[in-house]
């Protein structure tokens, strides 16, 4: 399916390896200028200087990126960016960050869930991002199978100050809806029909995290 348009809307996509050489993807979108004008090389650089925070590098007050939980072999490689106007070329940028929590990894189709919220209700009003697989150290991981509560907190603080960073440079986080969806036909309540919907962008407003891990099946190799 083609890439939206959506006004001041960038795709970035977060792009490394776990442990053991599996890659992983998380996409997010961030809008620029309330989406009044499309981003440059400039601006997005200044966003990517926030943005890759949120995995390794310098916490944000309180905060601690991703990275501090994954394991030494996983890795962030580039962030391709791509505006969401129809026109511009995309933009690459280099991310070079290692996992420094401990020398063992949980498996790597394991993912803790960031979840992005609105303030309006609904499933194309939220997002999620599967964090790559942290490591397995007791510091990590509880007895009990789930994120620390130290974890939980530090990145979900770590996310907040993203967002309160990147508001400055006149950059916020949202959840971007595009594609289909399936809705009951009038004509015949026993049959569904394809609705296509004009795409849009709201902003994140909070952000949780579950310390219940998921499994992403596709990362297995």
């Amino acid at each position: 399916m083609p890439l939206p348009i959506i006004g001041g809307v960038v795709r970035a996509a977060c792009i490394g390896v776990v442990q053991g050489g599996g890659p992983w993807v998380n996409v997010q979108h961030w809008m620029y200028a309330d989406g009044a004008s499309s981003p440059g090389t400039t601006e997005i650089t200044a966003l990517h200087a926030l943005l890759t925070r949120l995995y390794y590098g310098t916490a944000f007050g309180a905060g601690a990126p991703w990275f501090n939980a994954c394991a030494s072999g996983t890795s962030m490689s580039r962030v391709d960016y791509t505006v969401l106007n129809g026109t511009s070329l995309g933009l690459t940028l280099a991310a070079v960050g290692n996992g420094s929590g401990g020398a063992t990894t949980t498996p790597a189709e394991v993912a803790a869930v960031l979840t992005l919220r609105t303030n309006t209700r609904g499933r194309r009003y939220r997002g999620r991002i599967y964090l790559p697989a942290p490591g397995s150290s007791a510091t990590n991981i509880t007895s009990d199978g789930k994120l620390s509560a130290t974890i939980l907190t530090a990145v979900v603080t770590q996310a907040q100050g993203l967002r309160t960073a990147a508001a400055a440079i006149q950059w916020k986080p949202v959840v971007a809806s595009y594609g289909k969806s399936l809705i009951n036909d009038p004509a015949d309540p026993h049959d569904k029909i394809e609705v296509t919907w004009t795409p849009f962008a709201t902003e994140v407003t909070t952000y949780t995290l579950d310390a219940v891990l998921d499994v992403q099946r596709r990362r297995k190799s």
